[in-house]
């Protein structure tokens, strides 16, 4: 009875080591489980904020593009302006240089009141507003 007694004491003792282990165990497992998920939660986290910088840092090229476009518009504008008033201010008109008339009213114009002398293809423009390059 007594080696019978020994080994049940044994073997309660062994399962009792043996369900400590394996809460031992479990407890690990959770808390390497608690450690990944953390880690992936930070993960996401981190990688949010640089998509956040990235689409900032994409907005301020956007902008700063834009100026940059805006400030070389506005200088050729400034500098077609000039060119064109140039142009205009070269331009010699005597004073004994006559009006040219749209020939309404013109005895000799051979041409009646609003009506064109020509057909209209040779304008080269069609009648919906497109230009004809194929003339």
């Amino acid at each position: 009875m007594r080696m019978f007694n020994a080994a049940l004491d044994r073997s309660f003792r062994e399962s009792r080591i043996s369900h400590f282990r394996a809460k031992d165990a479990e407890r690990d497992l959770f808390r390497f489980w608690k450690e990944v998920e953390e880690q992936s939660r930070r993960q996401a986290e981190l990688h949010s904020r640089a998509l956040v910088r990235a689409e900032r840092r994409g907005k301020r090229a956007i902008v700063a593009e834009m100026k940059r476009r805006a400030a070389l518009f506005a200088t050729e504008f400034e500098t077609f302006k000039d060119a064109q008033k140039f142009l205009w201010e070269s331009i010699e008109v005597s004073e004994d240089t006559a009006e040219a008339g749209t020939g309404v009213g013109d005895e000799g114009a051979g041409v009646a009141e609003g009506e064109v002398d020509q057909p209209v293809s040779s304008f080269g423009i069609s009648m919906s507003g497109f230009l004809d390059f194929e003339l």
